[in-house]
């Protein structure tokens, strides 16, 4: 019959094989023959005191005397106290298979080949796989168990390879069969994965916010917590695919879905001015003559960056204009705005006047904004916007511009 150990026993054996593992023996790098032993106190810290418990020391004794009568172990005695707890070399592998446990080299070979199968899949995971693999083969822990790399891997290949707009209860459905366990379990150490090894650096840049970079991330890859929509509203004409055209005005704003967005042929613009906004709250307050008004839902992913582009190659003599919020941020996005897409954005309402014209609504900077601040000076941009809010140690929201901006009240 089997041995079958307790919880003690099996700490016990668990203990000596690690020191072995963690050995030069075990490394092949040692010319002398090594024992490995670990002390009662180890389990029990008390053991060999005056005032421990004498029932317990009894307990500890026989069951560490049926480890050695099944000779897993070996017992160094001194008188009727036990010195220390050898391990048995001779019945090495019996100790294994007792705890159901892999040799280390054997489980370090496993978990290399299975982080190879995932090379050539992607550059993210080419990177990450080629990290876990040099930790491992470095004798140090991989950044994640095998039972959670083996969970986070294939979610993660099938959110780069995701094409098509997926809420995120629809993915967890779809990949565990539970619409909350990826929000619980998954959602920020994927975020994870895709923020250290993908390369979104430039995406990230001025967002601080933890929702708001997972909500970035997986936004790249079409992957929403809810529907995302296109707002927009002024003078234009809009083709969608095998649809008669559609003819926009400024007092008719109206919201599309992504899914809708990809079947637009075209965005005919009857004006010379096109002006992204980046709160909800001021694009339904803006309406200029002349402009035409967008709002992206959210921070600027891959998808909305090429329609922006589509526009603008489709209206070249088309003036583009970017209205946010008056703090770093707000000009960080232009910067994103103009990298991503090529096109010169301008800032509109954004202006030192409207910071002095606003002051009475504005909030002190944090220490983040501060740093942003400095980083856009160090660079050159908006010197003159970012010296005063530094030096009035405020900034304001979009909204009360445009909610002063549309009665032409008085601040």
């Amino acid at each position: 019959m089997k041995f079958n150990p307790n919880d003690m026993q099996r700490k016990v054996l668990s203990a000596l094989l690690d020191k072995y593992e963690n050995s030069k023996t075990y490394k092949k790098e040692n010319q002398v023959q090594q024992s490995f032993f670990i002390f009662p106190r180890f389990l029990m810290p008390e053991y060999d005191s005056d005032y421990a418990d004498v029932e317990k020391v009894h307990l500890l004794e026989k069951e560490l005397d049926e480890l050695a009568r099944e000779h897993l172990v070996r017992l160094e005695w001194k008188g009727t106290t036990i010195q220390k707890i050898f391990l048995n070399m001779a019945s090495l592998q019996n100790c294994y298979e007792i705890l159901g446990r892999e040799d280390k080299n054997t489980w370090i070979r496993e978990q290399i080949l299975f982080y190879k199968s995932y090379e050539g899949k992607a550059p993210l995971l080419d990177r990450f796989c080629q990290e876990q693999i040099s930790l491992l083969e470095s004798k140090r822990k991989p950044a994640y168990s095998q039972e959670e790399a083996r969970e986070l891997l294939p979610l993660c290949t099938f959110i780069l390879e995701n094409k098509q707009e997926l809420l995120e209860r629809e993915l967890s459905i779809v990949r565990f069969g539970d619409s909350k366990l990826f929000e619980k379990k998954f959602r920020a150490r994927i975020c994870h994965i895709l923020e250290k090894y993908g390369g979104y650096g430039q995406l990230l840049e001025g967002v601080d916010d933890r929702r708001q970079k997972e909500q970035i991330l997986l936004g790249e890859h079409n992957i929403f917590s809810n529907p995302s929509y296109l707002y927009i509203k002024g003078e234009a004409t809009i083709i969608f695919r095998n649809l008669p055209p559609v003819e926009l005005s400024l007092n008719t704003p109206v919201a599309y879905s992504s899914e809708s967005v990809e079947s637009m042929e075209r965005i005919d613009i009857h004006g010379s001015r096109v002006m992204t906004v980046e709160n909800l709250t001021s694009f339904n307050r803006v309406r200029e003559k002349g402009y035409f008004y967008l709002f992206l839902s959210g921070y600027h992913n891959t998808a909305k960056q090429r329609l922006l582009k589509h526009i603008a190659e489709q209206n070249k003599e088309t003036e583009w204009f970017h209205f946010g919020d008056f703090d770093p941020d707000g000009f960080l996005i232009i910067e994103h705005l103009r990298t991503k897409t090529g096109i010169d954005f301008q800032p509109i309402h954004m202006g030192v006047d409207e910071l002095k014209g606003y002051q009475r609504y504005g909030r002190q900077l944090e220490e983040h904004d501060r740093k942003k601040a400095k980083t856009l000076l160090e660079k050159g941009k908006y010197t003159a916007e970012m010296t005063f809010m530094l030096e009035q140690n405020c900034k304001i929201e979009q909204e009360i511009v445009s909610w002063m901006m549309e009665g032409k009240r008085q601040a």
